[in-house]
């Protein structure tokens, strides 16, 4: 009689691959740990990246918009002046007339006056100023305007306000009727003619004075001016300077 044996059987390799997966998931286990360090008392690559991540916040109830900012030679222009006045020089401007009533009582006097609209002693309140000036007979050309070097912009020539509407140059009520203004302005660098850039107006009846404005109503820049009266065959040069500050 044979001898026998009962033998279970099983798959061949199957506790090879368990020992192999369980390699495998050691490792990842290890390699887990060395990258969070959690012996460190730092967080890890991956925690720190999430950490420095910004956080949406949500927009702010009104956006802050910047504002250009425009030059302060730029709120004043120079010569030439433009043809058309816009709506606020327009509106700026007629306030101006209701002052010129000061300016017509100097009428009759060799001088130049000015007019303009705020701010001197109370905001947005029309003035006036006027000045004194010696006549001087005059050939051709400006006699003033060139400036020689070492020599100031204004010293020794009489002063008005500056940043006015309109300049009124007055005069003896004896010239010939119809007299005509001409001019030019230099602010030590520039030099330039009012042909075209102004506007005559004489007002009837009275030839002892005469109000010239930008053809663009606009303010006039500071600098020194000379006014040539054309009268008849006579022409005098007045000579001022609009710097003088209220």
């Amino acid at each position: 009689m044979e001898t026998g044996y009962d033998l279970e059987p099983r798959r061949i390799g199957r506790s090879r691959d368990r020992r192999v997966w369980s390699l495998v998931l050691a490792a990842v286990v290890f390699l887990g740990v060395v990258l969070l360090k959690p012996w460190s008392g730092q967080p890890g690559p991956s925690l720190r990246a999430a950490i420095a991540s910004p956080q949406p916040a949500a927009s702010p109830a009104f956006a802050v918009v910047p504002m250009a900012i425009h030059p302060a030679e730029d709120l004043t222009p120079v010569w030439p002046a433009a043809d058309v006045a816009s709506l606020l020089a327009d509106s700026t401007a007629k306030q101006v007339e209701g002052a010129l009533g000061a300016l017509t009582i100097r009428s009759g006097t060799w001088g130049v006056g000015n007019a303009g609209v705020g701010p001197r002693m109370l905001r947005d309140e029309p003035w006036t100023d006027w000045v004194a000036t010696v006549p001087e007979s005059v050939d051709y050309g400006p006699l003033h305007i060139a400036l020689w070097p070492g020599t100031s912009l204004c010293d020794g020539y009489p002063t008005i306000y500056d940043h006015p509407s309109l300049v009124a140059v007055t005069a003896p009520a004896d010239l010939v009727p119809d007299w005509r203004l001409v001019g030019w302005w230099t602010d030590g660098s520039s030099v330039a003619t009012l042909a075209d850039s102004v506007r005559q107006v004489s007002p009837a009846g009275n030839r002892g004075i005469s109000y010239l404005e930008r053809t663009d109503r606009r303010a006039w820049p500071p600098g020194r001016y000379e006014f040539h009266v054309i009268a008849g065959q006579r022409t005098v040069a007045l000579t001022v300077c609009i710097t003088r500050r209220g």
